[in-house]
């Protein structure tokens, strides 16, 4: 055995065997000590080898090291040298519409109110709330013999209306000629006309007299000279008296000219045609004075006459709208359009007595059907009147357009400012059921003949939208453009673009302008 194996020989065996006792671990904590025993051995051969094995691996470990470096570098010189596949659209003309879908509340357009033009008892109600009716449907009638009754009531009313007229205007003709002075002559024309005609009078009258006082005095000479004739103080018309004795100078019959004479001059005080002329003239002065009198009696009163020719025009308007009224009730309340009974008043029963001007029920025009949505402001801008839409209610298609757009905004539930907006249903029909809900879709903005790309190639940064177009010369070129209509899918392309230019559309999150890239 050789020196250097003894050597090792007699290490070993030291090491095995050391005495147990200096490895005896005591504790001094209490009164018996307890001994814990450690069997940790340390085998100086096993150290040798582990530390010959640890100097492999590290060289291992260096070496796979440089070659990950080298790897590495290797492919980010391949990546710089390698060209890039890219894929493009080419940029064309088409269309684009933005298309809004709001919900809305199916409601009418119209309510008729039907009221009770007369005072009369309900007969039959032929309808309740919620019943489809068509035009011309009775929905109510009247007690018939009740507005019988009413009609004569009316009738009499106008009757007695014209007999109080009559009597305070004293007759129709008297009344017309005094409310005709009353319209055309001031109190003070009236006034001034009666003296004016009271002076005419007068000095008619006294022409009058005068000529009469004169025929008087002749018709007293005459018979003075009839008495002269009679010298012997004999009556003409005594016994034995012949007139034709007396002649005068001329041989004429004096008595016969004097007599003929007296008789024209007590004629002429009745039948004088100057002093007809004048009475007739005062007689016609006297009847106008008489009618100015009662002129004047109406303006002094305020106007009786005519205010009693009011009350009567009044009466005969009122009463005779009555009449009209009540031949129409006669008929029953009918539907004037397509509708729904939407509302019928506790109080309207039958039996029940209705009074005039009492609300009988309410229907909702079926031909006049709207849709009212609520837009929010950043829709706003999008809606117009006259844009068409499609209305869908209770699954049924129905072609709408908008027809109104509140100037007024308010909030909804949420706080939300909105604006009212109605859409009208061009093509109603029976089908449809006021208060449901409806699905639109407003046709909003649309263009024709204009640039449209989908909305994925758009690209945004902080200076605004742009998409990455194929250059001639291959390279990636940066155009910023403008977007007009967007959908949820495409964009309109106002300015930036041209047709044929090539937008790219594949990943572009490792392009670079300038780059050169090659289209697949």
């Amino acid at each position: 055995m050789s020196e250097k194996e003894n050597k090792n020989k007699e290490i070993q065996e030291s090491v095995t065997t050391v005495p147990e006792a200096n490895n005896e671990i005591k504790e001094t904590t209490g009164a018996d000590m307890e001994v814990y025993d450690d069997y940790d051995v340390t085998d100086l051969a096993d150290s040798v080898k582990k530390k010959k094995r640890f100097k492999k691996r590290y060289a291992v470990i260096g070496i796979a090291a440089l070659l990950i470096a080298a790897f590495v570098i290797y492919r980010i010189n391949a990546a710089k040298n390698a060209v890039v596949m890219v894929e493009t659209q080419g940029v064309a003309l088409g269309s684009i519409e933005n298309i809004l879908s709001i919900s809305g509340t199916v409601q009418s357009g119209e309510t008729k109110n039907y009221y009770s033009d007369v005072t009369a008892p309900v007969e039959k109600i032929n309808v309740k709330v919620g019943d489809k009716v068509s035009e011309g449907y009775e929905l109510l009638t009247y007690d018939t013999e009740a507005l019988d009754l009413a009609q004569q009531n009316a009738e009499l009313a106008i009757k007695q209306a014209k007999g109080t007229y009559s009597a305070t205007a004293a007759g129709a003709t008297i009344a017309d000629s005094a409310e005709n002075y009353a319209q055309n002559m001031t109190l003070d024309q009236i006034n001034n006309r009666i003296d004016q005609i009271t002076d005419e009078k007068e000095a008619i009258q006294k022409k009058i007299t005068e000529k009469k006082n004169r025929i008087s005095q002749t018709i007293d000479e005459l018979n003075k000279v009839q008495l002269d004739y009679n010298q012997n103080r004999v009556s003409d018309g005594a016994e034995a008296y012949n007139h034709y004795d007396r002649k005068d100078d001329d041989g004429n019959e004096m008595y016969l000219q004097t007599q003929e004479a007296l008789t024209d001059a007590q004629a002429a005080l009745t039948r004088d045609p100057e002093l007809i002329a004048w009475q007739d003239q005062i007689t016609a002065l006297t009847d106008e004075a008489s009618r100015l009198s009662s002129a004047r009696s109406l303006k002094v009163s305020g106007g009786t006459l005519s205010a009693q020719k009011a009350a009567l025009d009044t009466t005969q308007l009122n009463q005779g709208d009555t009449l009209t009224k009540i031949e129409a009730a006669k008929e029953g309340i009918k539907a004037e359009f397509d509708g729904v009974v939407t509302a019928i008043p506790a109080n309207v029963a039958e039996g029940a007595t209705l009074a005039a001007g009492a609300q009988i029920l309410s229907i909702a025009n079926l031909e006049d059907v709207q849709v009212t949505i609520q837009v929010s402001k950043s829709d706003l801008p999008k809606i117009s009147l006259g844009q068409k839409v499609d209305v869908t209610i209770n699954g049924k298609p129905y072609n709408g357009e908008v027809t109104k757009i509140s100037g007024n905004a308010t909030k909804n539930a949420n706080g939300v400012a909105v604006v009212d907006t109605v859409i009208k249903v061009t093509n109603p029909d029976s089908d449809i059921i006021f208060g449901v809900e409806a699905n639109n879709k407003i046709h909003a903005q649309k263009a024709d003949n204009t640039i449209v790309l989908p909305y994925e190639y758009v690209q945004t940064d902080s200076t605004g939208d742009y998409v990455y177009v194929l250059a001639a010369d291959n390279t990636v070129q940066r155009k910023d453009v403008v977007i007009g209509i967007s959908t949820s899918t495409d964009a309109q392309i106002i300015e930036g673009l041209e047709v044929g230019d090539k937008v790219i559309t594949s990943d572009v999150s490792l392009l670079t302008e300038g780059m050169t890239v090659v289209a697949q």
